[in-house]
């Protein structure tokens, strides 16, 4: 189903090895491509993540008013995200492409990397045979470059030698720092921005993900994590200095923005009762009544009784019941006719 895909990204692959006769410079130009590619989308999202975080104090405003009605709240939130062509996970869009482009280089590596049992050298798969790349590859069973073999992983290299392993474990290390670096740019130019959950949790769990999975997997796909980073670390320097550059830059009015909803927020966790009648609280409703709390009245003597018939707070013999009482005033009556 994919095929036609994998075939794609091989093809150009081979062109670029034609150009580089170097399997990592290969595999960074191809990465460089698809980044260049890609970078519509992302700025596109980088607008997004910006929008939201300019109409912060009015989401704010809306999570004060309708806190107590969860359901409420959620429609009049997509309502807003309506009207004003918000999507809450634009910002992720950078994040999310990664997904697929790296499991169709995960692809196009294992096929290309593939071992022929009766030979024990690569039988890759993908190219035309004719190529340059196909012709390389298929009398060897390494992949190397600059001294480090990219058919193996960081994780196989290091099991058979430290020496081997290290330059695996610095590519991972350069994957772990850049990935690391680029998250402090986008969260340091507007830190009170306030992110929501689905975005946060993918701004964190995404880096460390792709960290794990540069140990575990082929130090070809490590070099499209590294080349990849470096190129959107670039591009979080020119989005700052483009969009957040001057006092009424989009970025300057989103930081202004996110100070309103911060102190919004402060002030309705500290009280903040002057912010919510304006915000949605009905006027008529007061917030504390004026009036003493009831208490329980004292019982009734002539009515109220215990279990066994007395005023539990009087003394004495019990007070006749329900059920004696006309036989005494049946009694009284026949003394009286005597």
């Amino acid at each position: 189903m994919f095929d036609g895909v994998f075939d794609l990204f091989a093809q150009v692959l081979s062109f670029f090895y034609d150009l580089v006769p170097n399997y990592a410079i290969a595999i960074a130009l191809l990465t460089l491509l698809v980044m260049v590619i890609t970078t519509p989308f992302t700025l596109k999202g980088t607008r997004s993540m910006i929008q939201m975080q300019r109409l912060q104090p009015e989401m704010k405003k809306l999570q004060i008013k309708y806190k107590d009605d969860r359901q409420q709240l959620n429609e009049e939130l997509m309502a807003f995200y309506k009207e004003n062509n918000l999507n809450p996970l634009g910002g992720c869009l950078p994040l999310l492409l990664q997904t697929p482009i790296f499991i169709i280089l995960y692809n196009v590596i294992k096929g290309l990397t593939r071992i022929d049992p009766e030979t024990g050298d690569f039988d890759p798969k993908y190219l035309d045979h004719t190529s340059e790349l196909y012709q390389n590859l298929s009398h060897s069973n390494t992949m190397i470059s600059f001294g480090v073999d990219l058919a193996v992983s960081a994780k196989t290299a290091l099991s058979v030698s430290f020496a081997e392993g290290f330059p695996h474990v610095v590519l991972v290390a350069i994957v772990a720092i850049s990935s690391y670096y680029q998250q402090k740019q986008i969260q340091g130019r507007n830190p009170n921005a306030e992110v929501p959950p689905q975005q946060k949790m993918l701004m964190r769990v995404f880096p460390a993900m792709f960290v794990v999975v540069a140990f575990v997997a082929p130090s070809a796909l490590v070099v499209y994590f590294v080349t990849s980073n470096l190129y959107r670390i670039g591009m979080q320097y020119y989005i700052t200095r483009t969009l957040y550059h001057g006092e009424d830059s989009l970025g300057a009015q989103a930081q202004r923005a996110s100070a309103e909803a911060k102190k919004l927020k402060e002030a309705e966790g500290g009280g903040g009762s002057d912010l919510t009648p304006r915000l949605g609280r009905r006027k008529d409703t007061p917030a504390k009544p004026d009036v003493a709390p009831k208490t329980k009245a004292a019982p009734d003597t002539s009515t109220s009784t215990n279990g066994n018939g007395s005023d539990p707070k009087a003394s004495g013999p019990p007070a006749p019941t329900s059920r004696t009482t006309p036989q005494a005033n049946r009694s009284k009556k026949k003394k009286r006719r005597r």
